[in-house]
């Protein structure tokens, strides 16, 4: 018996793996371990050697192979007690053993799944994944092409939660009374008793703000042996505040199982005060105040879609980098993103929770519904998506219908009520093709079609999940000139405008946040979709500013000038686009006023588009000056570029774990002697990293003045990275030179 007294322990089972990309395809015996390499989690089974190209095809199928991971690791102070083994995320289909036998297969790459280990558990264990990441067309989102990557490997984490043998198995809060302003808190709690004997357990229940507790209420509970029984505990706080996009205000829920006075198990839960509502036009044919509302606020969504995925290594990021993706989402004005097509990580809508970023999250699919047996697969993966993620406030809608797919009435029939028998406090909601928005069936709460402008929509509540239509043209691309920037942000802004001119539609998501790698290619850009308000590195671009500038002014001061300048000549007639939550701009030229304004384009946006036409160029610096009620509140500037002179190089984090997965993306740009970026440079680096790995492009060039790649930290080095342009017509360009410092890796409990 083991010595371990602590009532819930859950161990990091991300490092120390064994991975082996070789053997037979087709076996379901563990190959030899003989040549393989030790990696952590998560992990990606290839690293792509490109980002972008035009035979980018040869690279997505590169990860498309069965692989191997097996993990030893000692389970003495596991023997007695109740073991979960949890996987995060695993691409492909993962079939699962311990100690040789098999414990389950799953099929899915966005749905987490575990397996109970407590009569498995040996003193010494190994733990093999056989991880297929060929095609599957059993298995959604594929069997028919995909416009996005599925990649493959264990791309997020693993972990083993132990816990003694009385104990909570599932743990669902919800808030039903707030919208009446009282705050119960309702726990439906699931317990376990996996001993031979009937026992007498008391629960408690506690609700805690910031470390203090605030209500608590205890219930007796009697669970009989080998058995499961529930428990519903609702507990009354006092005076709570609500959450919300603006004050995400959180709180904490503790439950503790107790038999014969020692706590046997407790589990935390984190929760917000909310609530969501729908209404529909024929609930309000006097107001017309349908639309979606948030604590009784109407809501206008302000959105992006999102995919998970970063160059070269895919979906197998830390938690931090998903998290990060969160708070770039809520500092560009954003209310909302869409988790297109499939549900995101754990640590993503952590983040989502934490700054008050709405959250429609989907199961995985793109178009393509297959036969019975995929179908049961998709309602599984609903199922799992919101079992884990039904206790998130972010979260406003399930999407129960496979993206721009046809109808089929019977599978989201019961994909609806499936995801309201588990959550029924949550509405649902359903994505249609443009081609397809006047004959589809609305089955769902939430009436929604991407690229559908109507005057007036077949149902309300409406929200357009895509819009955003400019995506071959080059208009978005890095190095884009002046014109085909503004025609980029004018394909934003017109949809925006319409969501919010229009009493009928409840706002819009654009497509998208980041700029990603798809398998469809039909843009012809070399399997790389143009389509982000960000670039797949991460660097934002112009249009990110429509976004931005619609803060309120309380919040942030926003002006940004668009255009570059980098093809312009003195004389040239051109015109300026402004980005500002200011009342009035100004722009000055080398230090000359001329004209001052109000905004003029797009003008249902709370904060509309100053456009000034037939400005007179002249080379120096421009700058625009914003004024809120007559008084100057922000300026910007944009200079001439003029020759290189310096490479910038800036890690996005400067410490590291030596965890052997902890990475950061190391942002380059070529600038003037003033700072300038030179917005049309497209030069070749020579980049050298030394005390950690390189993961990016083999022969990496500027894109529109601006490159990345990633360092991963596998050691306590620190890590010297050096960035110089390998073009000899610009010899005299200055490299750049940055540090990034490794710390030991602060691992809690790890097998």
């Amino acid at each position: 018996m083991n010595n371990l007294k602590e009532t819930r322990v859950t161990y990091d089972l991300n490092r120390g793996w064994a991975f082996i990309p070789f053997g037979d395809a087709d076996s379901y015996e563990m190959p030899s371990e003989a040549g393989a390499q030790t990696v952590c989690l998560p992990h990606a089974n290839t690293i792509l050697k490109r980002h972008c190209a035009d035979d980018f095809q040869k690279d997505i199928d590169s990860y498309r192979f069965v692989s191997w991971y097996v993990k030893h690791f000692s389970g003495e102070e596991l023997l007695g007690r109740h073991s979960k083994l949890e996987f995060e995320g695993v691409a492909g289909v993962a079939d699962v053993y311990l100690n040789g036998e098999h414990l389950g297969c799953h099929k899915g790459s966005y749905t987490g799944f575990e397996f109970d280990l407590s009569d498995k558990i040996k003193a010494e264990n190994t733990l093999a994944v056989r991880v297929d990441s060929r095609r599957q067309p059993g298995v959604p989102p594929e069997g028919n092409v995909v416009d996005y990557c599925v990649f493959g490997g264990i791309v997020r984490n693993v972990k083993l939660i132990s816990t003694q043998n009385v104990y909570v198995e599932d743990l669902f809060v919800t808030t039903p009374d707030i919208k009446l302003g009282i705050g119960t808190a309702n726990a439906a709690i699931k317990l376990k008793n996996r001993t031979e004997k009937a026992c007498s357990a008391l629960v408690r229940v506690e609700i805690s703000d910031s470390g203090k507790t605030v209500a608590a209420k205890e219930v007796p509970v009697q669970i009989a042996p080998k058995s499961e029984s529930g428990a519903d505990i609702a507990v009354l706080a006092d005076g709570v505040e609500l959450w919300s996009t603006d004050h995400p205000k959180l709180y904490e829920m503790r439950v503790c199982v107790s038999v014969d006075g020692k706590v046997t198990d407790c589990i935390r839960e984190t929760f917000g005060y909310r609530w969501y509502e729908i209404i529909n036009e024929s609930e309000s044919a006097e107001d017309q105040n349908y639309g979606l509302y948030l604590n009784g606020k109407k809501l206008i969504i302000r959105g992006v879609n999102r995919h998970e995925q970063w160059p070269w290594i895919g979906r197998a990021v830390c938690d931090k980098l998903q998290a990060a993706d969160a708070d770039m989402i809520k500092s560009s004005g954003i209310n909302t993103v869409r988790c297109s097509h499939y549900p995101q990580s754990k640590a993503f809508l952590k983040r989502c929770d934490e700054i008050g970023l709405i959250v429609f999250e989907e199961a995985p699919g793109w178009q393509h519904i297959g036969d019975e047996a995929w179908q049961e697969v998709y309602l599984k993966n609903v199922e799992e998506m919101v079992l884990r993620d039904r206790n998130h406030p972010c979260i406003f809608t399930w999407g129960v219908r496979v993206n721009e797919s046809p109808d089929n009435h019977e599978l989201y029939e019961k994909s609806n009520a499936l995801a309201k028998s588990l959550d029924p406090s949550r509405h649902t909601h359903g994505v249609r093709m443009a081609e397809t928005y006047a004959e589809s069936e609305f089955q769902e709460d939430i009436f929604c079609a991407n690229y559908s402008y109507p005057e007036k929509p077949r149902f309300t509540p409406y929200v357009i999940t895509e819009h955003s239509y400019d995506w071959t043209s080059g208009d978005g691309m890095p190095g884009a000139p002046d014109e085909k920037t503004a025609a980029f942000i004018r394909s934003f802004a017109e949809p925006m405008n319409y969501y919010y001119a229009n009493k009928y539609c409840s706002g819009g998501i654009g497509w998208s946040m980041f700029d990603y790698n798809n398998e469809v290619n039909y843009t012809k850009t070399g399997h790389l979709f143009y389509s982000g308000i960000y670039d797949i590195f991460r660097f934002e671009k112009p249009v990110a500013y429509l976004y931005r500038s619609q803060k309120d002014p309380s919040v942030e001061r926003v002006i940004y000038i668009s255009n570059r300048f980098a093809n312009q000549k003195t004389g040239d007639r051109i015109s300026v686009t402004v980005m500002s939550n200011c009342d009035e701009v100004e722009l000055v030229i080398n230090g000359k006023p001329t004209e001052r304004k109000k905004p003029n384009a797009y003008t249902a946006l709370p904060h509309p588009v100053f456009v000034f036409d037939d400005v007179e160029y002249e080379e120096g610096t421009l700058e625009a000056v914003g004024y809120i009620d007559g008084r100057e509140a922000a300026k910007t500037s944009r200079a001439t570029p003029k020759a290189p002179k310096k490479l910038v190089a800036c890690p996005e984090y400067s410490l590291l774990s030596a965890d052997g997965a902890d990475l950061t993306m190391v942002k380059v740009e070529l600038l003037d002697e003033a700072g300038t970026l030179l917005p049309l440079a497209g030069d070749e680096l020579r980049i050298e990293v030394e005390g950690g790995r390189f993961i990016g492009d083999e022969k990496p060039a500027l894109e529109g003045g601006r490159t990345g790649f990633m360092v991963q930290a596998g050691c306590e080095a620190n890590v010297e990275i050096t960035c110089r342009v390998f073009d000899m017509s610009n010899p005299d360009v200055e490299p750049a030179e940055c540090k990034i410092f490794v710390t030991e890796s602060a691992c809690g409990r790890c097998l």
